[in-house]
C-alpha cells in the first residue's frame, strides 16, 4: 500500500453509494485514523477488497493512540476488533486471537468508559475464539474469574458479567443442557434493564418446554435490548 493506492481507494469509497464525508480521510495515508477508517469500508461486501482492508488494519496495529483521549483509544480498539473478526472469518484463528488480545490489553490499561466498545464484548470475542481453538475450558475459567472479580460490585450494568454469563449460556446450549442455558441467560440479563414491553415475550422464551436451546437463546435475544443501547457502568 502506498499513498497513490490509498488515494485511489479513498475515492472508490467516496464515489460509492456509501458517500462517507471526505473529512474521515482528510489526514491521508500518513494518518493511521484515515487508514483504519478506509479499512472498515473496504471490507464491506459491496467493495470486496478484504486483502487491502487487512493490509491497512495491520498498519494500525503498532500505532500509538493519544493516551489522554478515550475517543482516540476507542478508534484503535475498533480497528483491532474488526481485524480480529476478519481473521476469524478467514479461519486464521491464531491471528484472530492475537489481535483481540491486543484490543483487550489496550482497553484494560485505560480507565475510559468508551462510547461504543464494551470491555465485556472484547472478552466475549476472545472466549469465542478460544472455543474455536478447542480451549473452551480456559475460556470458562476466565469467565469465572470475571464473576469472582465483579459480582459483588455496587453497580448493576456490568458488561463483563452480561457477556460472561451469555457465553456460559451458549456453551450449555451447545452441550444440549437447555435448562442450564436458560439459567445462565437469566443471570446475564440481571445486568441489563429489560423494558416492561419485552417482559412477556422474554418470559415465553424462557419458559419454553422443548429442548431446542439455540431457538430459545435466539428468542431471548429478540426479546431484549441490544447491548449497544444499554448504558453500561463497566
Amino acid at each position: 500500500m502506498n499513498s497513490n493506492k490509498f488515494h485511489e481507494l479513498t475515492h472508490l469509497i467516496m464515489d460509492s453509494k456509501a458517500k462517507p464525508p471526505a473529512a474521515l480521510f482528510a489526514g491521508g495515508f500518513d494518518d493511521w485514523h484515515a487508514r483504519a477508517r478506509l479499512a472498515h469500508f473496504l471490507v464491506l461486501p459491496e467493495f470486496n477488497k478484504k486483502s487491502e482492508s487487512v493490509e491497512l488494519f495491520r498498519s494500525v496495529v503498532e500505532t500509538e493512540p493519544d493516551e489522554n483521549s478515550g475517543e482516540d483509544i476507542e478508534e484503535k480498539l475498533y480497528a483491532l476488533q474488526h481485524l480480529s473478526m476478519i481473521m476469524l472469518d478467514e479461519k486464521e484463528l491464531d491471528h484472530a486471537l492475537i489481535y483481540i488480545n491486543k484490543a483487550i490489553e489496550l482497553a484494560e490499561e485505560n480507565d475510559f468508559l468508551y462510547k461504543y466498545i464494551l470491555r465485556g464484548e472484547l472478552w466475549a470475542d476472545r472466549w469465542n475464539i478460544l472455543t474455536r481453538l478447542h480451549k473452551t475450558d480456559l475460556a470458562a475459567d476466565e469467565v469465572e474469574d470475571k464473576i469472582t472479580a465483579y459480582a459483588n460490585l455496587p453497580v448493576k450494568h456490568i458488561s463483563y458479567l452480561y457477556y460472561g454469563y451469555r457465553f456460559l449460556a451458549q456453551i450449555a446450549a451447545a452441550n444440549f443442557h437447555t435448562t442450564d442455558s436458560v439459567e445462565m441467560m437469566k443471570k446475564a440479563l440481571s445486568y441489563m434493564d429489560v423494558p416492561m414491553k419485552n417482559k412477556s415475550a422474554l418470559e415465553d422464551a424462557m419458559s419454553a418446554t422443548h429442548d431446542n436451546a439455540s431457538w430459545i437463546l435466539q428468542q431471548i435475544d429478540l426479546s431484549t435490548p441490544l447491548p449497544s443501547s444499554v448504558k453500561w457502568d463497566i
